[in-house]
């Protein structure tokens, strides 16, 4: 069951911060005021970054010491961790420059990681869905 809700915690902080992308021109159309949706999505989007290096990591070690595990699902354990550690590290790398006052966020690094961690929340979600069944 812990299994269970932590893969859909992942997939539904991926789905809110994909909606939450597409929408902010919509309700936040001058960018010159604080984005406070985005200030207490990225609490959900730290955790869930960690659970996910965590998960995509132990996934990767138990497919690196399978020795009958197919070439597919080698490429695709190491391409979901080697990603993962990429937006795990502009994530936290721009979100603690956008708490610290004398230090200014990189708006092309957020557009990169809100257009990727969808994607790797989702697989990774998915993939933890299907290995408690």
């Amino acid at each position: 069951i812990l299994v269970r809700a932590v893969a859909a915690y992942l997939v539904l902080v991926g789905a809110a911060v994909a909606v939450n992308f597409v929408l902010t021109p919509v309700y936040h159309p001058g960018g010159d005021e604080p984005f406070t949706v985005w200030e207490t999505l990225n609490w959900f989007m730290a955790a869930a970054m960690v659970l996910t290096l965590a998960f995509s990591y132990a996934y990767k070690r138990r497919i690196d010491k399978d020795e009958s595990a197919d070439i597919k699902r080698f490429i695709e354990a190491n391409t979901v961790f080697h990603v993962t550690i990429v937006v795990f590290l502009l994530f936290f790398f721009n979100w603690f420059s956008n708490l610290s006052p004398n230090n200014e966020p990189d708006g092309q690094v957020w557009t990169i990681v809100d257009t990727v961690m969808p994607i790797v929340l989702g697989v990774t979600g998915i993939r933890m869905w299907r290995s408690a069944a």
